[in-house]
């Protein structure tokens, strides 16, 4: 089962004798754990009635021993065990007896990034505990209803569009995930809504990728409209250096974009290039308004100008803004704009 579901499950209190929390992902494992722990023992018992071992220090029959005594002052007890992959043989046996008749007072949590699903320990862990996996998700889509789900457990509502712009500039780290929604959280208010208007003002790494607007701009040779927009985004307090290694970075996607064959689908170019169906679409457009080398040239300039504002020029202002003009050169002009207006616009400055 996914952590999202599990977690949803959970929410209703419905606590199993038993879990196996199998996977790489810290965040997930933590907060699934926290949520085992929080549904089956009271805040005030937790200290006498939550347990962690590893057994690399501690048998786990040993461990099973003492699940099978009562909890203190909660109604149930919790055992945290690590290393799941060192238990030995006899232990097998005796967990494969405790799982087969549980105390239904104890929660038993086994925790393993991965397991050889050909040993007899892993066949019965995946037969008779709840597995939850805790991987990070793959596509934009499961992470987008994670930040949903994180969203709801804070009292708000996520706009779809918001989760999306959300995910894009956040990636896949969950914990940062979390840390913003909760920052929009006390933003918003109760009860409230968040859209791609919030995101912009609050999420910081979410202002840098207004470098689509600008590779739009500079794919179409709009010099003038670049400028502006660039010039915006400094005002607005982004850091010149920021604004090079947007660009590098998008430069980069269009590079990959043009080297996909072909034929590739719109589905094929948002699973290579790690991007939403609409940011995806863009890129691909863009990238037919460029050669390769004057993408490869466009990277040499970047390069070069990152190079430049590490070494405090006495104007980086001025610098990103010949940066911009170079780059607004190399693209092709936009279909129904005529060359020579491209031409003439490039020239104004």
């Amino acid at each position: 089962m996914d952590a999202d579901v599990f977690l949803a499950q959970l929410r209703r209190k419905r606590v199993a004798p038993a879990y196996l929390l199998l996977g790489s992902d810290a965040y997930l494992r933590d907060l699934c754990r926290n949520h085992i722990v929080e549904a089956a023992v009271p805040a005030e018992a937790r200290g006498l009635a939550v347990f962690r071992f590893s057994l690399k220090e501690t048998s786990l029959a040993e461990i099973l021993r003492q699940a099978q005594t009562l909890p203190m002052l909660s109604p149930r007890q919790v055992f945290v065990i690590d290393e799941v992959e060192r238990t030995s043989e006899a232990d097998v046996e005796s967990l494969e007896d405790y799982l087969g008749n549980p105390n239904v007072t104890s929660v038993l949590i086994f925790e393993a990034s991965t397991l050889d699903r050909r040993t007899r320990l892993a066949r019965m862990l995946l037969e008779k505990t709840h597995v939850i996996e805790v991987e990070s998700p793959e596509e934009d889509r499961e992470t987008e209803a994670v930040a949903r789900q994180f969203a709801e457990e804070l009292g708000m509502r996520l706009e779809p569009t918001a989760a999306e712009e959300l995910v894009f500039v956040l990636g896949g780290d969950l914990s940062q995930l979390r840390r913003e929604l909760e920052k929009l959280r006390a933003y918003v208010g109760a009860a409230g809504s968040v859209g791609t208007k919030e995101i912009a003002a609050l999420v910081e790494p979410a202002r840098k990728f207004n470098v689509f607007e600008v590779g739009a701009l500079l794919a179409d040779g709009r010099q003038a409209e670049a400028l502006g927009r660039v010039r915006r985004l400094l005002a607005e307090g982004e850091n010149p250096i920021g604004v090079v290694g947007a660009l590098a970075w998008l430069f980069r996607q269009l590079l990959q974009a043009q080297e996909l064959p072909p034929e590739s689908s719109v589905w094929e170019a948002r699973r290579r290039l790690q991007l939403s169906q609409e940011r995806a679409e863009a890129l691909l457009r863009q990238a037919r308004r460029f050669r390769q080398k004057e993408l490869a040239e466009a990277l040499g300039v970047l390069a070069e100008a990152d190079r430049a504002l590490k070494s405090s020029p006495p104007d980086p202002v001025a610098l990103l803004e010949t940066v911009v003009i170079r780059l607004s050169r190399l693209g092709k002009p936009a279909p129904n704009r005529p060359q020579a207006e491209a031409e003439a616009e490039s020239t104004s400055w």
